[in-house]
């Protein structure tokens, strides 16, 4: 069974703070920062919870929060592009 082939010079990290249209977005450098905090938080409370330390699991529920925040802040570049252009071809077909 072959594996997709993963071309990594086609793949641009700044492309995960764009909108379809080029532009930067503002949710999707936040949604993409809170992500990396979520991340970063989960490894340290995973550490934290290894070491036996107190009030582990009420953090792990807090970076819960902030890990769907931030998948939720991601969904809202994409709709909102899709919202954008959308309106754009609307307004093109009219006018």
């Amino acid at each position: 069974m072959a594996m997709m082939d993963y071309e990594k010079s086609k793949f641009r990290f700044s492309e995960t703070f764009n909108n379809s249209n080029g532009k930067t977005s503002g949710s999707g450098f936040v949604g993409v920062i809170m992500g990396l905090i979520a991340t970063l938080s989960f490894i340290a409370i995973m550490v934290g919870w290894y070491l036996g330390l107190d009030d582990v699991m009420e953090m792990a529920e807090k970076v819960l929060k902030l890990g769907g925040l931030s998948a939720v802040l991601m969904g809202v570049r994409k709709v909102s592009s899709q919202l954008a252009a959308r309106n754009k071809s609307n307004n093109e077909e009219k006018g």
